[in-house]
């Protein structure tokens, strides 16, 4: 029984964000405009963030080519 116990306790753990988020989305307590330009945004900078050193590389092979051929 206390398996039964811990397992409902840590699924609940894991479902209890997805729970808060749709009591305030049903609620009307979040402006989800607000969270979608917040949550584009983020995406944005993420995406510059992991470009930059694939950029950096492409310019320093550029700058000092490889002569090895």
């Amino acid at each position: 029984m206390s398996q039964v116990i811990q397992d409902t306790g840590i699924a609940a753990a894991k479902a209890a964000p997805a729970v808060a988020v749709a009591a305030t989305g049903a609620t009307g307590a979040v402006d989800w405009t607000s969270v979608a330009y917040m949550l584009t945004a983020l995406y944005m900078v993420l995406q510059i963030l992991l470009l930059v050193p694939k950029y950096r590389q492409m310019f320093r092979e550029w700058r000092h080519p490889r002569r090895d051929k």
